[in-house]
């Protein structure tokens, strides 16, 4: 088997709520999508996803994917799509960095595999450890009221776990809080979300004054030596994302003993290859991972989808369901949801299907 033509998509993803909302000033109502076909010349074609949330939080920007994509084509079509860590090596010889152009080739090529061997992707990560995955959802920032608002549908909803998007003025997040939490259920897990806003300062004034309150801080600051200083000085166990772009990453915040749980958002790191390294070096660690991406329709919640269920139970704190954000969805079988909870097929690859529709052609490579 051989990668014969690789094909660029483009879509825009409308959020479904008033503003996809977080600290700094950031708001996003529509996230440009880039769907990636590998064919073959069995004719087998292998789908892929990447989607970043904006162009101001992560190192990504959606309107240079594609461009990206011309140059990791040519190094990667000839090639054969189930030899994935070779197809790395040859994209890194052709690019450096840019792990979500990357991401979408990487995905693509495990759902080529698992159409191959006839086997659902999670089987190919591991085996299918947490069939039914927990969902977090996350609680836009917004005015006190309508976040309160959002937290009861949620739970009506029957979600247990819920993101808490923080980043207003720290006397207000506190007081936000402490309002929140005489919702609180005893079953629920709650995140409050910073996205790297505050200062030490501010993080550790936040943390003692809401110190009562049973809470993961997920980023606090922006730089990693900032969140090490807030780790080692709260008694909130300390959530890392932004901080977190590769495996070094990752191994100097376990030296350090810098975090409690990461959020593992599989395009970030460059795909299923890479992020099942990081979800295993995380497993023998103890250390409990989000399991998600940043933003996506259907292909992107079943790629992070299939590597949550592959995952044992223990090491699973949660994932979410990205295409459900969204007014549109550019894909067929995407997992299904319920009771806060979410499943997947046994189809072969991820399950999915492209909405050739929903979606505009970009390029062609072949």
């Amino acid at each position: 088997m051989r990668i014969a033509s690789i094909a660029a998509y483009t879509a825009d993803l409308e959020y479904t709520g008033k503003a996809y909302a977080f600290a700094g000033g950031r708001s996003h109502q529509v996230f440009t999508s880039t769907v990636v076909v590998l064919t073959a010349d069995t004719g087998l074609e292998g789908y892929g996803e990447v989607c970043p949330c904006g162009p101001n939080y992560m190192p990504a920007f959606a309107e240079g994917i594609p461009a990206c994509l011309s140059l990791l084509a040519p190094a990667v079509i000839g090639e054969d799509p189930r030899q994935i860590s070779a197809i790395h090596e040859r994209m890194n010889q052709a690019l450096t960095g840019q792990a979500v152009a990357k991401a979408a080739i990487d995905i693509a090529c495990w759902d080529l595999l698992g159409k191959a061997t006839g086997l659902p992707v999670y089987t190919l990560l591991g085996g299918l450890q947490t069939p039914s995955m927990p969902l977090h959802r996350i609680v836009p920032l917004a005015e006190p009221a309508e976040m309160q608002a959002s937290l009861r549908q949620f739970r009506s909803e029957g979600f247990r776990h819920i993101q808490i998007k923080l980043g207003h003025d720290v006397d207000e997040d506190i007081e936000l809080v402490r309002t929140l939490s005489k919702l609180k259920q005893p079953d629920e897990l709650w995140i409050g979300d910073i996205n790297a806003a505050w200062r030490r300062d501010q993080a550790l004034r936040f943390s003692r004054a809401v110190e009562g309150v049973d809470l993961y801080l997920e980023q606090p600051c922006r730089q990693y030596e900032e969140c090490l200083s807030v780790r080692q000085r709260v008694r909130h166990p300390v959530k890392l994302d932004e901080s977190l772009n590769s495996l070094g990453d990752l191994q100097r915040a376990l030296r350090d003993d810098a975090i409690d749980a990461i959020a593992l958002k599989v395009s970030k790191f460059g795909g299923l290859t890479p992020s099942r390294v990081i979800r295993d070096v995380c497993v023998d660690a103890g250390i409990p991972m989000t399991i998600e991406d940043a933003w996506g329709s259907g292909i992107a919640t079943a790629a992070y989808a299939h590597l949550a269920a592959s995952t044992p139970a223990r090491a699973l704190l949660n994932t979410t369901d990205l295409h459900n954000y969204n007014t549109t969805q550019l894909a067929t079988g995407a997992p299904e949801v319920s009771g806060g909870r979410m499943t997947l097929s046994d189809r072969p690859g991820l399950g999915v299907v492209p909405d050739f529709k929903m979606l505009a052609l970009h390029d062609v490579y072949e």
